[in-house]
């Protein structure tokens, strides 16, 4: 049976303000639920570990994804999300590869973890994939602080800058990450139109652009998967 690891954020608030964030629950939902359906043992962790905190705006009707109104009436998967390990519990080497929900929070908690950019490196230097969704891929700064350059020419892909102006939540990060990217060298890709899916898979990463992208994510990481472990 494959393994698969889904790490979260842990950070509940955005910069300098009591308005509330977290993870973006169908970023969550739309893997955990493709992982599931191949069969998958799926372990999910965050940083802090519990229960993180879900982003209200995500929880919201109009934004839900159908997986995430599954979720809700799903008292096991409620159960695993809300019982996380922590980072420093868990052993990459007993995974075949790992994914990274999208929320504003990992900005802050997942951009600075050393373990997951050491968990990173690991995974880089065994050929595991990685697939990561949004801001999720804040997880690449601490990765690319042990390997320098090793994005240079990659085509990658993140929550855009336009996104996060049209959500008005551009002043409260702590750093525009499509700026970052680009400043790795990267081959910086997104969808014409804001909010819609957009994915690149180059090298070891999977990338996408935003929650809508998600699903496409989980199933490239599906078929990397059963590509290399075939």
């Amino acid at each position: 049976m494959k393994k698969l690891l889904i790490i979260l954020t842990s950070r509940g608030t955005l910069a300098g303000s009591d308005r509330k964030t977290g993870l973006w629950l169908s970023t969550f939902s739309d893997a955990y639920y493709t992982f599931v359906g191949q069969g998958y043992e799926v372990t999910v962790a965050s940083p802090e570990g519990g229960r993180p905190p879900i982003d209200p705006l995500s929880e919201e009707t109009q934004d839900a994804s159908e997986n995430a109104t599954v979720f809700r009436d799903d008292y096991l998967s409620q159960l695993e999300l809300g019982n996380t390990w922590r980072i420093d519990e868990v052993d990459v080497s007993m995974y075949d590869a790992v994914y990274i929900a999208d929320g504003h929070g990992a900005m802050w908690d997942i951009a600075s973890s050393k373990q997951i950019g050491r968990l990173l490196y690991q995974c880089f230097l065994e050929g595991k994939p990685v697939a990561m969704v949004g801001h999720g891929v804040a997880a690449l700064v601490k990765f690319v602080e042990l390997r320098p350059n090793a994005l240079k020419g990659l085509r990658v892909t993140c929550f855009t800058d336009t996104e996060e102006a049209l959500l008005k939540r551009h002043h409260d990060v702590p750093f525009s990450l499509t700026d970052w990217l680009k400043e790795q060298g990267v081959q910086f890709g997104h969808a014409i139109v804001p909010f819609t899916p957009y994915v690149t898979t180059d090298g070891f990463l999977i990338t996408g652009q935003n929650p809508a992208s998600a699903l496409p994510v989980a199933q490239a990481l599906v078929e990397k998967m059963e590509e290399i472990y075939a």
